[in-house]
């Protein structure tokens, strides 16, 4: 792709950011999915093999997008995984975006496995920006996504149990990888975990253990990424805008407090979350620790399933804010790609990264 003019420079950040922030995804709540302060390091920190691309009119960039290419796993096999994201066009722009057919056959490569991405439920625009490229590109729906905005002093009712939660230690590394990969191997999607430092701003100590003895049952982090990635409420429009004002009453009822306008939210997301054998009562003694810890700090904990995860009957009896959304695997008719499918009861989507 080095020669088609397409990939961004490192000096591209600022104006990439402009054109992430022209504007809003619709909806009730209008959301801007920013990545301040520089687009294009934020998406350096997203994966050790990120590329990003524009179009531009001149010297003018019209439009963006993104592919972050990660380790997981699928059907229990290690396999290589392109997310497209971030695909923008700059809302004072009048013309085409500029992502036409040259640039979906230079996107795909034969040493990728999967290619996916995520679209909101009410963001009709980005698939018809693919549904344009048909005879290239098609989508294919795999599941859709429940992104949980939960308050983390939300009531949970959890059984006795003699078991022990605490906070991961440099000490726990070796044996922690060893779990999350020994059950992520079992799950679709969920990342290959060789080093924490393969994640930006993550470490050993974001990581919270339940266990039974020294046994490990279940682990899950705390990943703040709002250095980096941030999430910014434009307007409330509708219904919502009444219920803007009623914070106090949605914090009574044990939701979480609706954000300001025109401030990145606050919160870390509950990531790498496994439980041995998909308990869900494991998971329900976990979440209910790691939200007293997020209380401390946050006034909202984020995490996204679907209704086949094994955690869903838990979640979905806490009450939260949910922003729906769709995954489609996107595939290239001509290539040599041998698709995977994938498990939907087994699916391990991980929010922080979409």
């Amino acid at each position: 792709m080095s020669g088609s003019g397409y990939r961004a420079h490192p000096s591209d950040g600022k104006e990439i950011l402009r054109v992430l922030e022209s504007s809003a995804a619709a909806g009730r709540v209008e959301v801007v999915y920013s990545r301040r302060p520089d687009a294009y390091e934020s998406y350096m920190k997203e994966s050790g093999e990120a590329h990003v691309f524009v179009a531009r009119d001149g010297n003018a960039i019209t439009g963006t997008c993104a592919e972050l290419v990660r380790e997981v796993y699928i059907g229990g096999e290690i396999c290589r995984a392109a997310y497209l994201c971030g695909l923008k066009k700059d809302a004072e722009y009048r013309g085409r975006i500029g992502f036409g057919p040259e640039f979906v056959r230079e996107l795909r490569k034969d040493d990728i496995d999967y290619y996916y991405c995520s679209v909101l439920s009410e963001n009709a625009d980005i698939r018809s920006s693919f549904e344009k490229c048909s005879s290239l590109i098609s989508m294919r729906r795999i599941a859709d996504c429940h992104t949980c905005v939960v308050n983390p002093k939300a009531r949970i009712r959890i059984p006795s149990h003699n078991f022990t939660f605490r906070r991961a230690r440099g000490s726990d590394t070796e044996r922690l990888l060893d779990f999350l990969n020994a059950e992520g191997r079992k799950k679709d999607m969920f990342p290959v975990i060789r080093n924490l430092d393969a994640f930006y701003g993550l470490a050993v100590e974001d990581f919270y253990l339940l266990l039974d003895g020294e046994i490990i049952l279940a682990a899950a982090a705390l990943w703040d990424q709002t250095a980096y990635k941030q999430y910014i409420v434009k307007r409330y429009g509708g219904w919502m805008k009444l219920a803007r004002l009623c914070n106090p009453l949605f914090a009574a009822m044990r939701y979480c407090r609706l954000p300001k306008e025109n401030e990145p939210m606050a919160f870390p997301v509950l990531s790498f979350c496994v439980c041995r054998g998909d308990e869900s009562n494991l998971f329900t003694f976990l979440l209910h620790e790691m939200m007293q810890i997020t209380a401390k700090r946050y006034g909202m904990l984020v995490f996204s399933l679907t209704e086949d995860h094994f955690a869903w009957p838990v979640m979905n009896g806490i009450r939260c804010i949910r922003l729906e959304s769709t995954l489609y695997e996107l595939d290239f008719p001509w290539s040599k790609q041998k698709n995977r499918s994938l498990d939907p009861k087994h699916l391990s989507l991980e929010c922080g990264w979409l």
